[in-house]
């Protein structure tokens, strides 16, 4: 513990939040532990060995890379899902997602079909198998090689039926339809990503992140073409940026092919959620 107390005072020095919590996730991950099983242990010597494997990861987390890509995984839900430098790490508010469209849709609503678009390391798409929420998964996502991480997290996570498809956006599911189309797209503007954290600016891929028209580029072309895959009274889930909730709803309804169109909270109260159901043809 003289170690993690040491550590954490280090990485606070270098500007990482929680820097205890980090060093005691490393210290854990090297010694092949659960972090709680460290203060069963606190008193256990550290092999010069172990040590020799701690320093440079330590280093490494002062230096800003971020902690899920030094310990290799991100928790998602239930799931624990491999992440590295070639996908955007997992965050809590894609979790939450799944939290409203069991609101908006029911609880105990199981989709025969769903499309995750720009699914990066695959957590939507898997989420969506491994709970039953949706009988057939289909993802896409541009980049081959975030598509190569979210493949082998569906076979770890015992899901390879998972239909990834490599392309922007819709274009890799043309003459397809869904009764469930969610994205996480890429959401940030210029000015956001330069402000961002080291761990987002300096290791998360741009490309997952940001986005041109001050952020809405592809939120703009992801809703003007999503009609086409969307079924009739299918759902349709975006996840945005805090201050894109109203622009994106309104993106949505001028559509006018559209009902229930919705905005929700995240867990901090924060407008992060646009949920909408296609018109049927006799409501057109």
């Amino acid at each position: 513990m003289e170690v993690a107390r040491w550590s954490g005072d280090f990485l606070r020095g270098k500007g990482v939040e929680d820097g205890r919590l980090n060093a005691e996730y490393l210290l854990a991950h090297v010694l092949g532990i659960g972090r709680l099983q460290l203060y069963l242990d606190f008193d256990r010597p550290l092999a010069e060995t172990e040590l020799a494997v701690y320093r440079p990861l330590l280093r490494r987390r002062a230096a800003r890379e971020p902690l899920q890509y030094l310990l290799g995984s991100a928790p998602f839900r239930d799931l624990e899902l491999a992440v590295d430098p070639r996908v955007a790490i997992p965050r809590p508010e894609t979790e939450y997602l799944l939290e409203v469209l069991a609101r908006v849709a029911g609880h105990d609503r199981v989709f025969e079909s769903a499309l995750d678009v720009g699914t990066g390391s695959g957590a939507i798409a898997i989420a969506l198998a491994a709970e039953g929420l949706a009988r057939s998964v289909t993802a896409t996502d541009i980049s081959a090689d975030a598509l190569e991480v979210a493949r082998s997290n569906a076979r770890a996570c015992g899901r390879p039926a998972i239909d990834f498809r490599r392309g922007s956006l819709l274009d890799p599911v043309g003459g397809l339809t869904f009764d469930l189309v969610l994205s996480n797209p890429p959401y940030l503007s210029e000015a956001e990503w330069r402000g961002a954290e080291p761990e987002v600016r300096e290791w998360e891929p741009r490309a997952a992140m940001v986005a041109g028209q001050g952020g809405l580029a592809l939120i703009a072309a992801l809703v003007a073409g999503v009609e086409a895959v969307l079924r009739p009274d299918g759902w349709f889930g975006l996840e945005v940026g805090s201050a894109q909730g109203e622009t994106v709803a309104g993106f949505i309804s001028d559509t006018g092919r559209f009902r229930s169109v919705r905005l929700h909270d995240d867990l901090t109260g924060r407008q992060r959620y646009v949920f909408a159901r296609r018109l049927t043809h006799d409501q057109h």
